[in-house]
């Protein structure tokens, strides 16, 4: 028999088989050392504060056979993970289905939340999309792409881009002025509905923060993350890039100001950081992007990544509308 309980019920030993296992199927299927993230995830299920489920099996030992983990803070809440054990997966993912229905009527039911993200990306759409549309949830189609650095060629042409624009390495100087780059080039952009940190220049920060201090996107290579400066001293582009295997990047951010875009910015950019990924041993180089970015799409199949597999970015903004439509319901009582 099989129980849903709260995580901070939960014991860390009892769900030491499901994390080594989880450990396995990024590696295997993403090219990600998830590790340090489950460190971290270990180190909240001893301090009893993570938040979310357990699907555990009454055999004596209170095993678990899957959970599922969420963070809230204000008014937003992001689904982190959801990972059911291979030996107790079904074709249907029934017990991931659970699990998600249980994280989601919580977060939904949260007085004050009014936004909920997830970006899974060891699911397929198939799997999930059913779950959360039934919730009330958008789903975007997003693309997982990789390079076998092996096969790419540098282009010399790429130098002559952007004249009058100087190439330096990242570095933490600028970094709100980086933000704000990066507010400014998805204003108004599905990716901005799909990651709200990129509405705001104090999110962007965040962002930035992230990405570059914590383990969440893998360890930050600042010696292959690379800056377009501007004559006047400004940034036109940025890329970032962090290690998340042994030989594999995954870049994390590239983007390009708006009035910038066309002339091969991207272009030069990314090449800048593969390059540097190249002389500095690594083997394969990895990125996301919305499948309805067009022109990011060519940009990196021209350069030779291919896609993968692909998984969604789910949006819920339904606080608002879910109370507004309850005191309807309460009036014609």
């Amino acid at each position: 028999m099989e129980e849903i309980l709260d995580l901070r019920q939960l014991r860390p030993a009892q769900l030491e088989p499901l994390l080594a296992a989880e450990v396995e199927d990024w590696r295997r299927d993403l090219l990600w050392d998830y590790g340090a993230s489950l460190s971290l995830i270990r180190q909240y299920l001893t301090a009893r504060v993570l938040t979310g489920y357990g699907l555990v099996d009454h055999d004596g030992r209170g095993t678990a056979r899957g959970y599922g983990f969420y963070l809230a803070e204000d008014d937003k809440a992001i689904l982190g993970d959801l990972y059911v054990h291979p030996e107790w997966r079904d074709a249907a993912r029934s017990r991931e289905r659970l699990l998600l229905a249980a994280m989601l009527e919580t977060l939904q039911a949260t007085p004050g939340l009014s936004r909920i993200e997830a970006q899974l990306m060891p699911f397929r759409p198939a799997e999930l999309r059913p779950e959360f549309l039934a919730h009330g949830f958008r789903a975007y189609s997003r693309g997982f792409f990789r390079l076998e650095l092996s096969s790419w060629t540098p282009d010399g042409s790429v130098k002559a881009a952007g004249a009058g624009l100087e190439l330096e390495p990242w570095s933490d100087d600028g970094l709100e002025e980086s933000a704000a780059l990066i507010h400014r080039a998805y204003a108004g952009s599905i990716d901005a509905t799909i990651n709200d940190h990129y509405r705001t220049e104090a999110g962007a920060l965040r962002f930035l923060h992230n990405v570059t201090r914590f383990p969440g996107c893998g360890a930050f290579d600042a010696a292959c993350s690379w800056r377009l400066r501007r004559g006047d001293g400004r940034y036109a582009g940025l890329v970032l890039v962090s290690r998340v295997e042994d030989g594999v990047a995954h870049i994390t951010q590239i983007c390009v100001l708006p009035e910038a875009r066309g002339g091969g910015l991207g272009r030069r950019l990314l090449s800048a950081a593969l390059n540097s990924l190249r002389l500095r041993g690594y083997r394969i180089s990895t990125l996301t992007v919305t499948s309805s970015n067009a022109s990011a799409v060519t940009l990196y199949r021209r350069m030779g990544y291919r896609e993968w597999r692909d998984f969604d970015a789910y949006v819920w903004e339904g606080g608002r509308e879910v109370f507004s439509r309850q005191r309807g319901h309460m009036g014609r009582s």
